[in-house]
């Protein structure tokens, strides 16, 4: 079929839109090598993700999987200050969260009548306000600030998925592209338990990827594992590409053990068992026979699940539990307002000394309630609230069997990780936030048919 003279006239327009835009890119990188005040790391990955961020207001769709795969690539490079602004500290992760806000921004332009339908939306927005309100009483204003364009950044994640995965074609290839997307940080895991390599936490070596903590990539390959399921599960009997979501599983499980993350390994079991119990009988099988063999023939599996039930004075339960009360005492003394969003670590440094290494509160509600008080507390609370009230309506209300199963997968993950939060620092883990909003924002629209 010939192509029309429109069709070629557009194609013409758009592409000299594509090299206008990377002339100005190549001039503009020209003249900030001559005043970048930070390093040549630096410089190099602004460029890239300049450059990213000029692609994806060409092609927003793939433009969030560039932007998603250079996060995971930075995420353990994401503390080192680009530069300061007004005492404000930018850094990688600021600058990748700031691109996708943006990107959900042209997102909310483009389809703005469509936005009013986004569930969660008043939730969401009332604790964003608060915290926005609560950053100027802070003793920590640059923590602040950083912190509620970080939480901002979900918020994004989660319209970005709505307005622009909007079909269950988009929302397929939005899971595959994460699923691959975990193949680069897993791995670099495997090469550290290869290499005996990644964060030593004075007992052992635990796999971290390219992520910060061993704890972030061992949730976010607990979802990558759910979605690689979800994918071989519900393929047609006898098609090939099962087999492959099902190795990749297998690998991502691997990597998963040798983080040493228990609530990570809790939150995957019990995801396996509800999928299993409700419909995959040989999944919670097998399940449950590999379970029994890595507790009776792999030490290491036996040891970390056998110290749970002790909590010796060495075990991480142990110290998370005198940090909590420590943490629970400085509440009691602010419980309305807090001393700042976003300053928990810093919060904990300053009060409590003998904590040097581990300055993270390990429990988001308690994290929440002693940055921002109670009302946020409680906003923060209702966002999830709504969510599963509005997740569990879908679910019922679907009769299409892959949508509805993965209602069910996510339902199980998001119910896993509310009840990993409460010992865990799961709104730390930005990668793991990203992909889980723009998931439930994609399938809220499907299901939702708006």
């Amino acid at each position: 079929m010939k192509e029309s003279k429109p069709d070629k006239e557009a194609g013409a327009d758009r592409l000299t839109l594509i090299f206008l835009a990377l002339g100005l890119y190549s001039l503009f990188a020209v003249i900030l090598s001559f005043f970048w005040p930070g390093s040549n790391l630096g410089l190099i990955f602004l460029l890239v993700a300049l450059a990213v961020s000029v692609y994806s207001l060409f092609d927003l769709k793939n433009g969030f999987f560039a932007l998603l795969v250079l996060r995971i690539i930075f995420d353990s490079l994401g503390t080192q200050e680009l530069i300061n602004i007004a005492g404000i500290s930018i850094d990688f992760t600021f600058v990748l969260g700031m691109m996708l806000i943006g990107l959900a921004l042209l997102a909310v332009i483009l389809k703005w009548p469509k936005l009013k339908k986004l569930p969660l939306l008043w939730p969401w927005l009332l604790f964003l306000g608060l915290l926005a309100i609560l950053s100027f009483f802070s003793f920590s204003k640059s923590a602040s600030a950083v912190d509620f364009f970080r939480l901002l950044s979900f918020l994004s994640a989660f319209a970005f998925g709505y307005l622009i995965y909007d079909t269950p074609k988009k929302l397929t290839l939005l899971i595959k592209a994460v699923i691959f997307s975990a193949i680069i940080p897993t791995s670099v895991a495997w090469y550290q338990l290869i290499t005996r390599g990644g964060f030593f936490d004075g007992d052992r070596w635990r796999l971290m990827g390219t992520f910060v903590h061993p704890n972030m990539l061992a949730f976010y390959l607990v979802l990558v594992i759910c979605l690689s399921l979800f994918v071989s599960l519900n393929l047609k009997k006898g098609v090939i590409e099962k087999v492959p979501y099902a190795l990749l599983a297998i690998f991502f499980v691997v990597a998963l053990l040798f983080t040493y993350t228990r609530a990570a390994w809790l939150a995957l079991a019990l995801i396996l068992f509800g999928i299993g119990v409700y419909r995959f009988r040989k999944l919670l099988f097998i399940s449950i026979l590999a379970a029994a063999i890595l507790y009776l023939f792999a030490p290491f599996f036996q040891d970390r699940i056998s110290t749970l039930a002790t909590l010796g004075a060495s075990d991480s339960s142990t110290w998370r539990l005198d940090l909590w009360r420590d943490i629970w005492g400085f509440i009691k003394a602010n419980p309305w307002f807090g001393y700042g969003p976003g300053t928990a670590s810093i919060f904990i440094q300053n009060n409590i000394p003998r904590f040097l290494v581990e300055t993270e509160p390990h429990n988001d509600y308690l994290r929440v309630w002693l940055e921002s008080g109670i009302f946020a507390l409680l906003t923060f609370l209702w966002i999830f609230i709504d969510y599963l009230k509005h997740m569990w309506q879908g679910f019922c209300r679907e009769t299409r069997p892959r949508l509805k199963m993965l209602i069910l997968f996510l339902l199980f993950f998001t119910i896993s990780l509310l009840a990993a939060s409460a010992t865990d620092n799961i709104l730390k883990d930005a990668v793991l936030q990203w992909v889980f909003w723009s998931l439930s924002g994609s399938l809220f629209m499907i299901v939702s048919g708006s």
